[in-house]
């Protein structure tokens, strides 16, 4: 089973750092050890897992949500309300001195709880330590990265298809939202990103009631996690609406060149802020340095934005299983902006786009 080895992984590298036992709550690092959801609200529910057993702490009523597989997995440990569930979790906490690694979606409330039971443990970030096991994919993570990647860019198609000229953002991203739903692509952030005509030249626009006309550059950038399944899409493209505006073409061409350079240099053994550079440079080198203001790419996974990142400074060695998007864009002020973003996901042998969109400029209706 998956979790059973991916809990395997975690207590190697708990052994490996010197850590005792690892605090989760509810959370994207819970989810990827134990393939349990849920969210953490003002009832405590937290993972204690040690070297030997997975204590889960929750509410009783909570207790019949868990799914047979998962359930396995655990030492579950219901309380009620009126009782105090941190005596519960006294009990299940080694007195001796430890070293406890707490995840970093764990809030205020629990950790004090924690400390205030065991004041002779040191306590310390498990960011490290899951960051190093959820940086490198595993097949059935590539499997359902390629899958969501593919059913969202069938809601994009879908949408340039139907034609966007004449909508306002809004109603062009509620019905990308549309699409994808249908195509099993839920959308949990809301509205995505529908930039156009000066709008696109900011690469965060929160997109709203602009109408979508004749000539405007519109950047789409969108994405979801396929339902129930956790991983999520990434992909961001530039499109043009009936008739190019001057100047796009020229742009537009040094951006794919931009993303193509990184795509090359993407490979295990690169350092993350050589691909960044690999991209940057074919922009600066065409003069429009200055208007690429963001970093290359982010990884990606359960989260949208996971390690590694790729920017300048970054020293982080890329190795097979890495997963990261590759998103060069120039932004001119008052006039428009061009992104094309891909996932790459990095074999030993380079990487592979899980993208499934060609670069052409489109010109759309």
């Amino acid at each position: 089973m998956i979790y059973e080895q991916r809990l395997a992984r975690a207590r190697k590298a708990m052994r490996h750092q010197g850590i005792d036992l690892l605090v989760l709550t509810p959370s994207t690092d819970l989810f990827y050890l134990t393939g349990m959801r849920g969210h953490l609200f003002e009832r405590l529910a937290c993972c204690v897992i040690t070297m030997e057993d997975v204590h889960f702490i929750s509410p009783i009523f909570e207790l019949g949500n868990l799914k047979e597989d998962t359930r396995q997995l655990l030492c579950c440990h219901g309380w009620s309300d009126g009782e105090d569930p941190f005596s519960l979790t006294e009990s299940l906490l080694p007195k001796k001195e430890c070293t406890a690694a707490v995840g970093t979606a764990v809030p205020s409330w629990v950790l004090l709880g924690m400390q205030t039971l065991r004041p002779n443990y040191q306590w310390v970030s498990a960011e490290g330590l899951m960051r190093g096991l959820r940086m490198v994919k595993d097949e059935t993570e590539y499997q359902l990265l390629k899958k969501v990647q593919t059913n969202s860019c069938r809601a994009l198609t879908r949408l340039l298809e139907h034609g966007i000229c004449g909508m306002t953002e809004l109603q062009a991203g509620k019905l990308l939202m549309q699409y994808s739903d249908e195509e099993g692509v839920d959308s949990p952030d809301g509205v995505p990103i529908v930039a156009a005509g000066p709008n696109s030249a900011l690469p965060h626009h929160v997109t709203d009631n602009t109408v979508i006309q004749p000539g405007d550059v519109v950047v789409i950038d969108f994405g979801g996690e396929n339902t129930g399944e956790g991983y999520i899409a990434d992909t961001t493209r530039t499109v043009v609406i009936k008739r190019e505006p001057d100047g796009l073409r020229d742009i537009y061409d040094i951006v794919r060149a931009a993303n193509q350079a990184a795509f090359e240099a993407a490979k295990p053994g690169t350092a993350c802020e050589d691909v960044d550079k690999a991209a940057r440079s074919v922009i600066e080198n065409a003069g429009y340095g200055p208007y690429f203001t963001h970093r290359l790419g982010h990884g990606l996974g359960l989260d949208v934005h996971e390690h590694p990142y790729l920017s300048a400074g970054n020293r982080h060695i890329i190795e097979a299983g890495n997963v990261f998007s590759d998103e060069p864009g120039i932004y001119l002020p008052g006039r428009f902006g061009v992104r094309i973003e891909d996932l790459l996901f990095v074999h030993a042998d380079g990487a592979e786009r899980l993208t499934p969109l060609d670069h052409d400029l489109h010109v759309v209706d």
